[in-house]
C-alpha cells in the first residue's frame, strides 16, 4: 500500500499538468483566441502534374486528416464557407536506384516528390508562403533492414510531405492574420 500511494500520486500529478497545459484550439495572438470565422479551410483536391499515379488523391486525403489532427484549422467541405483556400499539385515525382549490391543489383530506392502549393483568402487573394514548392524524400528497400513495398513507401512519403504542408500553410496563415483580429481595438 505504501508504495501504491506515491506512484498513484505521481500519476494523477502528472495528469493534472497535462490536462491545465494549454491545448493550443483555437490558436491565440496575443492571448486573444483566433475567431472562428477566421480559420476556416477548404482543401482542394489537388492535382497531379507528374509520373506518379494516383499520389495526388492520396495527398489530398492526408493533408485533410493532418489539417484535423493539428486543429489549428476548421475545415469545410462547402468552398463558399471558408475563409481560406487550399491549393496544391504534384509538380514532380521521381524514384531512382540508390544502393547497389556487388552483383549491381538495387537494394534500396529513392523516391522524391515536390508539391506545389497556395494558400488564399476567400476572395482570391493570395497568402504569401514561406516556400511555394515543397518537397520530400525517402529510402526504402524491398529486401534489406526495415522492409516495405513500393506503396507502403509511397504512403510514407506522402505522410511526411502533408505534414510539411500543414505546418507551411499553418504558419503562413497565422502571420497573415497576427495583429489583425477583428473587434480588437488598439
Amino acid at each position: 500500500m505504501r508504495l501504491f500511494l506515491p506512484i498513484f500520486l505521481v500519476i494523477c500529478l502528472s495528469s493534472c499538468t497535462y490536462l491545465t497545459r494549454e491545448p493550443g484550439n483555437p490558436p491565440k495572438i496575443d492571448g486573444i483566441p483566433i475567431p472562428d470565422s477566421k480559420r476556416t479551410v477548404y482543401v482542394q483536391n489537388f492535382r497531379n502534374n507528374s509520373y506518379g499515379i494516383a499520389m495526388h488523391t492520396t495527398l489530398s486525403d492526408l493533408v485533410k486528416q493532418e489539417i484535423n489532427y493539428r486543429g489549428r484549422f476548421i475545415q469545410t467541405r462547402e468552398k463558399s464557407q471558408a475563409a481560406y483556400r487550399i491549393y496544391g499539385e504534384i509538380s514532380h515525382y521521381q524514384q531512382v536506384g540508390a544502393l547497389l549490391d556487388q552483383g549491381g543489383q538495387q537494394l534500396s530506392k529513392e523516391m522524391f516528390v515536390v508539391c506545389k502549393v497556395e494558400l488564399q483568402k476567400a476572395g482570391g487573394e493570395k497568402i504569401p508562403l514561406e516556400r511555394t514548392e515543397i518537397p520530400a524524400r525517402i529510402i526504402y528497400s524491398d529486401q534489406v533492414g526495415f522492409m516495405e513495398t513500393e506503396g507502403q513507401a509511397q504512403t510514407r512519403l506522402l505522410k511526411i510531405l502533408a505534414v510539411r504542408i500543414a505546418e507551411e500553410m499553418e504558419r503562413a496563415w497565422y502571420y497573415s492574420i497576427a495583429g489583425k483580429i477583428e473587434g480588437e481595438e488598439e
